[in-house]
């Protein structure tokens, strides 16, 4: 035994030998190596500061109240073993993240209003612009 592997499949083709390979594109994100700017820094911040105290905070709040008293009137069920913790904090979590989530276009507008010298706002500026681009109806072409 020589420690090669030979199955006797030598010569032929397979059916992905057959098909190209897809051209390599650079998918490198445009922010990857951008170091941000004061101003940038001050924005991302605050986005990430109003969006915990105005949305996170309250809608967790409310759900996992909603969900305690949901078990303590039984209209669910708390765990044997662990009681309401479980469903509370679940309530809870999804509080944090629907408040985060709901708090995306109020971030993505305080983005865009960077200044013009500001590489991020620009980049947010125009994905908002295609993002309308690609929303808005193409009209037909009048061939008449």
């Amino acid at each position: 035994m020589s420690g090669n592997k030979d199955d006797g499949k030598k010569g032929k083709k397979g059916a992905t030998d057959s098909l190209p390979c897809p051209p390599v594109r650079n998918v490198t994100h445009p922010l990857r190596y951008y170091e941000f700017t004061q101003e940038e820094m001050k924005a991302l911040e605050e986005c990430d500061r109003e969006s915990f105290y105005r949305r996170c905070l309250p809608l967790s709040t409310l759900l996992a109240t909603a969900t305690y008293s949901a078990i303590k009137c039984e209209i669910l069920n708390s765990n044997p073993h662990f009681g309401v913790v479980p469903k509370v904090m679940v309530a809870a979590f999804l509080g944090y993240v629907f408040g985060r989530l709901s708090y995306i276009p109020q971030c993505d507008r305080k983005l865009r209003k960077l200044p013009g010298n500001s590489h991020l706002g620009n980049v947010m500026r125009k994905y908002h612009a295609d993002a309308i681009a690609c929303a808005q109806p193409k009209k037909p072409p009048d061939g008449k």
